[in-house]
This record gives C-alpha cells, structure tokens and sequence, in this order.
C-alpha cells in the first residue's frame, strides 16, 4: 500500500467538500502550525497538502516501512520505541475482546502522545492535532495558550456511548454490545478538549452533524465509477457479524428475500442468530460484490466507510443509517 498523495480542488472533481467553499480554510490567522498526525487518511492528506505552509511543522508517528506514516511533505517522524510499542501490543491484543483490545489500545495512544508533544515548535501558536492524541496533549497543557483543530475520525467517546448503551437496549443479551466504555476521566478529557478546539475537521457527515458550524466536512475520496459490472440482484449485509454492526436490524429485514442473504465477514454473535433466514457467509476480498445490487448496513458507528464507498462506485445502492458517515445523497436511509 502506498501513500494516498494529497489531490488539489483543481484535481479532485469534489465540488461539495468544504475544502472547495472559498474562505473556508484558506484564512489563516497563525504565524505557524504544528500538524500532529496519526494514520494517513487520503482525505486528511488532501487537507494537509492544502493548508500547510513552507515555515509550518508536521510531525507523524516513526515506524520504518510503515505506510499508514508516509505523510506527504517534510515530516518529522518521532518516538520510534513508543510507536514500535503501539504496533507491538496492538498485535498481541488483536485476538482479545474489545474491552482487552481498546484499553491497550488508549494505553498505548497516552504514551505516543505524551512522546510527540516534546517535538512540538515552541513558536507554534496553533495546532491540527489528530483525535487519536487530543486528551493526551490537553493533559500535557501543550494546548494551552494556542488555538487548534481536531482531524476527526471517530465518533466523540461520549457520544460513542451512548450510541452503544442505545444499541445494547435494542438489541438485548451480547457478548459483544458492552465489552468496553472508556472512564470517566477520559471522556472528559476528550469532551473538553474538542468544545475547546477551533474547527473539528472530517469526512464523516454524522461526525461533522455534532459540531454544527464548526466542523470542517471533508469530502470522501472515492474509488473510480465502474463502467464493467453488470448489475447485481442479491442482498448482502456488511458486516461482521457483531452487535455493534445491528445484524438483528439486518436479520429483520432480510427475513422475506427471495434469495439468501450475502453475509460478509466473520461472525461473533451466537451460533444460531442467522437462524430462520437463509444465508451464503462471504469472506471480504476478490468478488466480495459478486451479484451484490443492494448492501444493508444499520450499524451503530462507522467510522471510515470504505467498503461502501467500493460498493457505491460499483452501482450497488446503499440502506443505511446516519451513523455509516456517507452524505445522505449516498444511500437510502434505514429508519
């Protein structure tokens, strides 16, 4: 995989993104920005190509041969052994449940923050800070005295709650639907530090709805339309199989098809969930849309819809909720 290259307006063919509203990002009001990345997003990259200057600083996590890294531009790579650790652990936690795995993961989120605020200019008077590290930063006070902006690629942790604790009530008895809530002091922290940011910068529509007039909607860059495939006539639900993604809502709905349901990916829920509704499992990969017309995606959150974005380049229409992060031009909305 290789570094998604930041497009301009002139390239892009979005017209409906933020990025193409003249004034929207093109004021700035700092003598110089620090950019504190995470994961590059091909949106995020388009962002950062667009807005940062000569005299500003980017600064990313430094793990050799790491594409998810490879930043466009002058990039200060730092704290190598915390990002070798964040790799390290996330890979022997990626077998655990949730609860296991998200508490490494914000472990190990805390300590790589921590490392890449020392590398912050001082002469820095505004911050794009990525969302995996805005509470750490904010604990570290080097918010303090600047202003920033938040590249957001999740739902909010109080927010992602309360969209779990909803979905919990719905669904009913899961292993899966209440494995992890975040303490308290850390959904604090996040809330706190994103009422305080300037703009809150992201693709996601549902995301973009929570901050109102200060988000900054991206537009999603997507894959080139087919001209090739036929038009598909099966149903398929995206998932995996897990509570947080509403098979239930799925299942509901699928109970009167003609043919069996596509279900995509693996499955966590009870053995017997699928039962009264004929099914074909399908792995993801090669052909993972094969006579796919129509893909039901209910779930709780989304957080980078790629695979609908696919699907959509591909002719197949799109039942969803708001939660799936599409604009609502994109799919068909399942109350």
């Amino acid at each position: 995989m290789t570094a998604a290259l930041p497009k301009s307006c002139a390239t892009c063919g979005e017209t409906s993104c933020a990025m193409n509203a003249v004034g929207n990002i093109a004021v700035r009001s700092a003598d110089k920005t620090t950019f504190i990345l995470d994961d590059v997003w091909p949106e995020y990259a388009s962002y950062v190509g667009a807005t940062c200057m000569a005299d500003d600083q980017m600064i990313a996590p430094r793990l050799f041969g790491a594409a998810r890294y490879a930043w466009a531009g002058t990039v200060e790579h730092r704290a190598m052994l915390a990002t070798a650790n964040r790799h390290q652990m996330m890979r022997q936690v990626a077998a655990k449940s949730g609860a296991v795995r998200q508490v490494t993961y914000l472990r190990t989120d805390a300590v790589l923050a921590t490392a890449l605020a020392r590398h912050i200019d001082y002469r820095a008077d505004h911050l794009v800070v990525a969302q995996a590290w805005l509470p750490w930063l904010a604990k570290t006070g080097v918010l303090g005295g600047r202003t920033y902006d938040v590249l957001m690629s999740r739902f909010p942790l109080f927010d992602l709650h309360h969209r779990l604790d909803a979905a919990a009530t719905e669904y009913g008895e899961s292993a899966t639907i209440s494995d992890f809530r975040a303490g308290d002091d850390l959904v604090d922290a996040e809330r706190s530090a994103l009422d305080g940011a300037r703009k809150i910068i992201t693709p996601h529509h549902a995301i973009a709805d929570l901050y109102q007039a200060k988000a900054v909607r991206l537009a999603w860059h997507r894959p080139a339309q087919s001209t090739t495939r036929p038009p598909g006539t099966r149903t398929a639900f995206l998932g995996p199989t897990i509570a947080r993604q509403r098979p239930d809502i799925a299942r509901n709905l699928a109970r009167h098809l003609e043919e069996p349901l596509i279900v995509l990916g693996s499955h966590h829920e009870a053995p017997d969930f699928w039962n009264g509704v004929a099914t074909e499992v399908r792995p993801f990969g090669d052909g993972w849309l094969d006579d796919v017309g129509t893909i039901l995606h209910p779930a709780t959150m989304t957080t980078q819809p790629r695979a609908l974005l696919g699907a959509i380049a591909n002719g197949v229409t799109i039942h969803a909720t708001p939660a799936c992060g599409l604009a609502p031009d994109d799919y068909r909305l399942i109350a």
